[in-house]
């Protein structure tokens, strides 16, 4: 379990909250994808005290998967800023500073992309989720699919931001169409959500 996983909630807000810049945004988008993952499970789980249907099971185990995944990006992430920051406060003499940064930004760039791929995953298992939800729990999986959505919009502006600053237009332009697509796909599959639940809702 990484460190600020140990927390209180009230303990990693106030860490949050401070002067410090880590954890930050890229932080909490992971955070927000293990809700959203966990209330898939807390649905599913329900789902499956009546039915033992193989699909609800499946997408019940992703859920869970995910929801570790997201945990250890946010840790991730943390650890990757903090290596950007270090990257910076090598001497300005230094000939190797450049490298360092470049290398650190590029690592701080790949987690977040990494969490907006695991947030269109978690988002299609949650239209999986839908039809097997009790009629109580069905408004657990809009809330998880809104977390989903929020989830992946903060991880792609991480990405972006840390991109600014790159120098390998090779990179930059790969990572800008990966994050288009994800964005694309994210919408496409919230929408879907958000729309399936609306049908079944009382």
């Amino acid at each position: 379990m990484t460190e600020f996983a140990a927390q209180s909630i009230g303990e990693f807000l106030a860490d949050l909250a401070s002067a410090d810049p880590t954890p930050g945004g890229g932080c909490v988008a992971g955070l927000v994808g293990a809700f959203a993952a966990a209330l898939g499970s807390m649905v599913g789980a329900i789902a499956g005290k009546k039915s033992h249907h193989p699909e609800l099971a499946a997408v019940t185990r992703a859920m869970d998967s995910l929801r570790a995944e997201f945990l250890e990006l946010a840790a991730e992430d943390t650890a990757a800023f903090d290596a950007v920051m270090a990257a910076y406060r090598v001497p300005k003499d230094d000939p190797t500073r450049r490298a360092a940064i470049d290398d650190a930004l590029g690592g701080a760039a790949a987690v977040p992309l990494h969490t907006a791929e695991k947030c269109v995953e978690l988002l299609q298992d949650l239209n999986r989720l839908v039809s097997h939800a009790t009629p109580q729990s069905v408004s657990d999986i809009g809330v998880a699919v809104r977390l989903a959505a929020a989830a992946l919009e903060s991880a792609l502006l991480n990405v972006t931001i840390n991109l600014a600053y790159m120098r390998d237009p090779a990179r930059i332009a790969a990572d800008k169409a990966q994050c288009e697509q994800l964005r694309t796909a994210g919408a496409q599959l919230a929408a879907a959500g958000k729309a399936a639940v609306a049908e079944r809702m009382p």
